[in-house]
């Protein structure tokens, strides 16, 4: 075992400045939560504006003016990126615009902090957009509502021209709910372990593959003397950054949420193993600051110098490469680890986000023809090119752009992404509405509590179990 004491460095002893930047993700939720269907994951787009740098600029291009008698469609659609990401989706719909004169779709850009609000609203009211994207649980939230237009004819479509040979199974059987597909993931919103391959090399360590691997590489370079933590992860309450490192060990463990009957199954032997092992790694490895942080503070530390391995998103590598340049070259990022699990769960979370047409659109065929023609991997590449590293691929083939081949670090997330990403409805999705409904639920009664010390292991996950248990009744 480690040395036992800490390295300092709470969310205090971070660049207070940062504090006037950061934006609040409970904040962005609230309304959802609220009403019970928030997402198990909602965008980092705030976490990375807070810290990242320069701004690209965005040159959208023109949008046309609908030909006489065109069909008139309404695309809503979350701010998933930066000006330049969602330039590159407003010119995506122009081009679609452009070659489909009898189509004309309008895209409206809607913010985190109440989209899930303005989509109900408009729903109720009878004047839903005909397609939107939202939330990795959107989907399901709205079918569960008889909102969602049942698109299996298009996964019949698309099977047969080979699209789904190209995908991960999970980004499209995730939407095999109740004898309807009610979405189709476009994009994947990744998690990974980054390291310091300099520190590991100066410690003599080959990179780990398993959990004991890496809990004794940790061992080795938590260095608290030297003011270098052996991991950063977040840990604070009211955030989502904090379910998602305790999901990725609960997952390889061979845990999850919910059974195949879509009971809740959070007080499980596999989550027990996984949020003991967070408290042993948070204890021994971690700052003492670590229950007070959110990915802010991680990729802080990390670019700081102040930590050895940090737990990040996809997004991490670019504002590595904006913020600490000279280290850039210096950082990996770890294999999926092989955990209590064993190989079959071998796993990293990536979100699947999806796309979803309105059973109240008054043109389901004109929006199939969007939706199918936006789904293509050739459409969708152009929108991954805007940003590369900030969305990563539905398609395996896509692995050969030179997005995701010519630098390492993406390369690597891209081919863990199509190869060993689900998340949290993964590997069934008979709880769907139920674990959209939890909100941060894991991170405020789970995690938390047990790396402060409030509370055991066991207790968390038995109180979990009960509190959180009225969601998952029967559904759909």
């Amino acid at each position: 075992m480690s040395d036992d004491r800490q390295v300092s460095g709470g969310a205090d002893d971070l660049n207070t400045s940062l504090a006037t930047r950061r934006v609040n993700r409970r904040r962005f939720t609230q309304g959802a939560v609220g009403l019970g269907i928030s997402a198990a994951a909602v965008s980092p787009l705030a976490a990375r504006r807070a810290y990242a740098q320069d701004e690209p600029v965005a040159t959208p291009l023109p949008t046309v003016v609908p030909a006489e008698g065109a069909v008139q469609l309404q695309y809503w659609d979350m701010q998933w990126g930066s000006p330049v990401f969602m330039s590159a989706l407003q010119n995506l719909v122009t081009e679609f615009n452009t070659s489909h004169p009898e189509i004309h779709v309008s895209f409206q850009q809607l913010s985190w902090g109440d989209y899930m609000q303005k989509l109900l609203s408009a729903a109720q009211a009878g004047t839903p957009p005909d397609m939107s994207g939202g939330d990795s649980g959107i989907a399901f939230n709205m079918a569960a509502q008889d909102q969602a237009l049942d698109i299996s004819d298009l996964y019949q479509k698309w099977e047969a021209d080979g699209l789904f040979a190209d995908m991960p199974e999970w980004a499209y059987k995730k939407w095999d709910w109740n004898g309807i597909h009610p979405g189709i993931t476009w994009q994947l919103d990744s998690r990974a372990i980054y390291y310091r391959k300099d520190l590991l090399e100066q410690a003599g360590l080959e990179v780990p593959t398993t959990w004991d691997e890496w809990h004794a590489a940790l061992e080795k370079l938590h260095n608290p003397n030297g003011g270098v933590a052996g991991l950063a992860i977040p840990g604070k309450q009211a955030t989502y950054d904090t379910d998602q490192f305790y999901m990725t060990l609960a997952l390889q463990a061979g845990g999850g949420i919910a059974d195949p009957e879509g009971n809740l199954v959070i007080d499980s032997p596999p989550n027990l193993e996984a949020l003991k092992f967070e408290k042993d790694l948070a204890d021994n490895f971690c700052a003492r600051g670590t229950p007070s942080w959110t990915f802010t503070e991680v990729m802080k530390a990390f670019e700081q110098g102040k930590a050895a391995m940090a737990f990040g998103g996809g997004w991490f590598i670019q504002d590595i490469k904006t913020n600490a340049p000279d280290m850039f070259d210096k950082v990996g990022i770890l294999p999926p680890l092989i955990g209590p699990g064993g190989a079959e769960a071998q796993h990293i979370v990536s979100f699947a986000n999806p796309w979803m047409i309105y059973k109240q659109t008054k043109h389901p065929e004109e929006t199939k023809t969007f939706l199918d023609w936006m789904i293509r991997p050739e459409q969708l590449i152009k929108l991954y090119a805007s940003e590369p590293g900030g969305k990563w691929p539905v398609y395996k083939s896509l692995l050969d752009e030179p997005i995701y081949s010519d630098n390492e670090l993406i390369h690597t997330l891209a081919e863990q992404t199509v190869n060993n990403g689900v998340d949290y409805w993964y590997p069934n999705n008979a709880a769907a509405v139920g674990i959209g409904a939890i909100g941060t639920s894991i991170a405020d009664i789970i995690v938390n509590p047990v790396l402060a010390g409030a509370r055991s292991p066991e207790d968390a996950l038995k109180d979990a179990q009960q509190k959180l248990t009225p969601l998952f009744q029967r559904q759909g």
